[in-house]
């Protein structure tokens, strides 16, 4: 009986407790498709399909994952069904169940056979979204319901966007912490209006490896393990390949890099190069290749291992990287790649807020909330891409074209130019070199220049480069955070200043490409030669070929020479450090054969292992007119330690491979931010084989790396290993307990981590950072020991307890220790006293702070005028008791305003 009656109730409850369903696709194939839901109760999960509307004749059913996590507020039942033996490139019309719920009608299409198209018109078209994250702003959902608007705009009112899109790309964090309350409301909740349609297809960020559940949550909702490409899978839900038509996606993991994921890349492209099906392929990382704020913080592993062993491949057209929250565009230098950055509309970054680089490889940032539609036309081989925005905090945009880009193949390169100055005599700076006439065949324009000069007609050396777009978005625009400057504007890219005492007096040559919008190079032009006088007095100066200056045993050392005396018996020696020329002979050694500038080869290289330098020597003598080059000859160690993590008083061992094992080599381990020589290590040991590993004891809390030194020096060669000691390491303090508001807080800490995204948050007083919304947050470029202060806009608003603490490489781990402080209000003295009811504070300022006013009475308006009675600032129907005026942008000096309320209330507010 006590069991019929608990049977009844629970029937009882699930009928009463109706739930609204929402479908979300992931893993289309021309076969096959998962179709997932969320609800809080029941376990039935019926999907009913067909290709007719109103005859969904199929009935399918799945399966439920009931998955639990600490704080979540119900519970979460996670439907899939995974509908098979379905007919490729085909429409189909579907509703989900679970008990007497039902949803609305939705449809998707299979995707297409492999290299053909999915539309009548020959065309395979995808979407590409970057970050989510943020949970309770309007943000992520806008932008997805932007890009529905869009392609209802672009292809027809009456279609679903399944007609002519195929699925959607997101390039990580789509959630801000791995709880089963951030899939359900920020992935889930604001992918709603597309979810149904399209399948979307994820990439793991940083943010999925956070939070109570971290990636398990993500290995719950997901089934990418399942993807493969002819028959290749990485057996693993972190990184997959997928194919689309004539499109190969290979999704990787920045956060899971290392062999086997390299090995993964290798086996799926040799297989793509030889798949006639295949003829574009993209690579997608949540790190980017490249990024032009936050600078240092992307994926060293993307840029250097993984994209030049994609660029192999002439089918390789782009990556799409993510985790800066706002879009950029560029090229790669030599192949036909496009790089850009698809960050969605996560937490605020705009221009001034970091360290910012203008790279050659990025043409554009754009400091705007942007997605991506990518247009592929299988039939003709074209592939176009348009950027859309919806803005930022600062301005709204609906749906604004901000970029398009494009690559046709077999077309033809651009016309080889010509440099066309004459050079019959000798020249003085300032000169310009005048490339010829952009001219092509193509219906193309114009996209790079590059000048090269060099003292060697081989240009194995480049003296100077000039490598520029006809564009270059980067940095602010006036004011305008969202807004960037076109620093390009008006310049003429077929021209190259040569300024003054910008090279030394000398023989030069110089030659000419360029690059039109399709990413096709010219052949370099002819090239031309000068000779500069009364510039500077060249030094002379050595280099070698290796970036690294590391070789191997016997490999060809190369030496450059620049503005060496021109005589017969100029040579130059190589020397094992340590010795001294004259007293011991050189290894070996060749004259410069009475040339000023050239380059000698020796071929043999070098038969031992160590440390060398290369010097310049005159009149058969040992005396050295050009500074030392010093490199390193023999095997590259490789260093790992057996935890990243380690208690206080546990032992840290450090293993070594490949070691060179010569004399006095030693590993040492030091804090992070102090460099070799610069401090005496923490702690050290001599190496004494090639492998092997090192113990070290009662290591002090703290942030460390460790490191291969050379016989007895602080040369380092190979990789660092970092690893940290202790549970919270980094000390941080603020310089008061109690602040007025409006009041700076000056942060200081010592050994943090030292990552370029570590950054300090603000929260309420017993708030956990891992559920409860942040109030502000601050990045200071990764210092291990320093301060900052906290910005104006970062500082909290109204009087309460709060606490500060710090959290490393963009994550929510806590690092330091929480420090508490109180905000009060400056309200109790008279001073900021208007008139009855109505207060300005802090009065006077400074433009580090901001200004409050505060009134009985609901605010109408604030006018704000200099001395002079010009209107400088207002705002109209703030309709609020309380306002906040930022005064960062006012010189110091005296200001009226004018407030509106239930009277005009005039005041002075001075800056300081």
């Amino acid at each position: 009986m006590k069991n019929f009656l608990l049977f009844l109730s629970l029937t009882i409850c699930n009928l009463v407790s109706s739930q609204t369903l929402y479908p979300y696709l992931q893993n289309a194939t021309p076969t096959s498709i998962y179709i997932n839901w969320k609800t809080s109760n029941n376990s039935e999960t019926i999907v009913e399909y067909g290709t007719d509307s109103s005859s969904l004749t199929v009935t399918v059913t799945g399966n439920t994952n009931i998955l639990t996590d600490v704080g979540y507020p119900g519970n979460y039942y996670y439907h899939s069904a995974k509908l098979t033996n379905l007919n490729p490139n085909t429409k189909y019309y579907y509703k989900i169940k679970t008990g007497s719920d039902v949803s609305d009608v939705y449809s998707f299409k299979t995707l297409p056979n492999p290299g053909e198209a999915a539309t009548a018109d020959g065309h395979i078209r995808f979407l590409i979204m970057g970050d989510n994250q943020l949970k309770n702003e309007p943000r992520y959902d806008s932008l997805v319901s932007a890009a529905k608007r869009k392609i209802k705009e672009k292809w027809g009112a009456t279609l679903s966007p399944d007609d002519n899109i195929s699925m959607t790309f997101m390039v990580g964090d789509q959630v801000d912490v791995g709880t089963l309350d951030h899939y359900e409301h920020v992935h889930f909740k604001k992918n709603r209006e597309l979810s149904g349609y399209l399948p979307i297809q994820t990439t793991v960020g940083n943010h999925e490896t956070y939070g109570t559940l971290g990636m398990n949550s993500y290995y719950s909702h997901f089934f990418m393990s399942e993807l493969s490409y002819q028959g290749i899978s990485s057996n693993s839900e972190n990184y997959y390949a997928q194919q689309a038509g004539n499109v190969l996606f290979i999704s990787m993991s920045s956060e899971h890099t290392g062999t086997d994921q390299l090995n993964w890349i290798q086996q799926v492209l040799t297989a793509a190069d030889s798949d006639s099906t295949v003829d574009w392929i993209f690579s997608l990382s949540h790190r980017p290749y490249q990024a032009e704020q936050y600078v240092g913080d992307i994926s060293n592993w993307v840029r250097e291992t993984a994209v030049p062993l994609l660029t192999t491949s002439d089918k390789y057209i782009m990556h799409v990287g993510a985790h800066h929250h706002l879009y950029h565009r560029g090229q790669l230098k030599n192949t036909p790649t496009y790089n850009i950055i698809s960050g969605g509309t996560a937490w605020d970054q705009y221009w001034s807020m970091s360290t910012e680089k203008d790279f050659e490889d990025v043409q554009k940032t754009i400091s705007n909330w942007m997605y991506q539609i990518v247009d592929i036309d299988v039939i003709n081989g074209k592939m176009d891409i348009e950027s859309y925005s919806i803005g930022s905090i600062y301005k709204w945009k609906n749906n604004q074209l901000m970029d398009k880009f494009h690559r046709y193949k077999n077309k033809t390169k651009p016309n080889k130019p010509s440099i066309t100055n004459t050079f019959s005599t000798p020249i003085e700076l300032p000169i310009t070199l005048d490339g010829s006439a952009f001219s092509t065949n193509e219906p193309e324009l114009l996209n790079t220049s590059q000048f090269v000069i060099s003292k060697f007609p081989d240009f194995n050396v480049i003296e100077k480069e000039s490598y520029r777009d006809f564009e270059n978005l980067f940095g602010k625009y006036a004011t305008q955070r969202d807004s960037t400057v076109d620093v390009n504007l008006g310049v003429d890219i077929t021209k190259m200043e040569i300024l003054s005492n910008s090279i030394d007096n000398g023989i030069y040559y110089a030659k000419l490409r360029y690059r039109d919008q399709n990413l096709e190079w010219s052949d370099w032009s002819d090239a031309v030669s000068f000779e500069v006088i009364n510039s500077n007095i060249g030094e002379t100066s050595l280099s070698i070929d290796s970036p690294t200056n590391t070789y191997n045993v016997n490999q060809t050392i190369n030496v450059n020479y620049i503005n060496a005396p021109a005589a017969s018996n100029t040579w130059i020696g190589i020397y094992k450090d340590g010795q001294t020329p004259g007293g011991v002979g050189s290894q070996i050694w060749q004259y410069t054969n009475g040339t000023s500038s050239g380059t000698i080869n020796f071929s043999s290289g070098l038969a031992t292992s160590g440390r060398y330098y290369v010097a310049l020597f005159i009149n058969d003598g040992y005396t050295e007119v050009a500074e030392r080059v010093y490199f390193y000859v023999g095997d590259i160690p490789v260093l790992s330690t057996d935890e990243t993590e380690y208690a206080i008083g546990s032992d840290v061992v450090v293993s070594f491979s490949n070691a060179p094992n010569l004399s006095n080599d030693w590993i040492g381990i030091y804090k992070m931010g102090i460099d070799a020589g610069d401090a005496p290590s923490t702690t050290w040991e001599y190496v004494t084989s090639t492998n092997g590993s090192l113990t070290f004891n009662n290591l002090p809390k703290g942030y460390y790396y460790a490191a291969y030194y050379l016989q007895g020096g602080f040369n380092a060669i190979g990789n660092k290993a970092f690893f940290k000691v202790g549970d919270i390491v980094t000390e941080l303090w603020i310089n008061k307990p109690v602040y007025e508001l409006g009041e700076q807080i000056n942060a200081s800490w010592t050994d943090a981590p030292g990552i370029v995204k570590d950054w300090l948050g603000i929260y309420n007083e017993n708030d956990d950072p891992n559920i409860q919304p942040l109030i502000s947050y601050q990045y200071f470029e990764g210092l291990a020991n320093g301060n900052a202060e906290i910005e104006s806009q970062n500082m909290p608003t109204e009087e309460g307890n709060y606490f500060i603490v710090m959290f490393t490489n963009d994550s929510y781990d806590e690092v330091s220790n929480r420090v508490t402080f109180e905000i009060v209000s400056p309200l109790k003295n008279e001073g900021f006293k208007i008139d009855n009811g109505i207060k300005l504070y802090p009065n006077p300022t400074n433009n580090n702070k901001q200004t409050f006013i505060q009134c009985d009475y609901p605010i109408d308006a604030i006018e704000l005028f200099n001395t002079e009675g010009q209107l400088l600032y207002a705002t109209k129907n703030v309709n609020n008791n309380k306002y906040s005026l930022l005064t960062q942008d006012l010189p110091k000096g005296v200001y009226i305003i004018k407030i509106h309320s239930r009277k005009l209330f005039t005041a002075k507010l001075i800056v300081e």
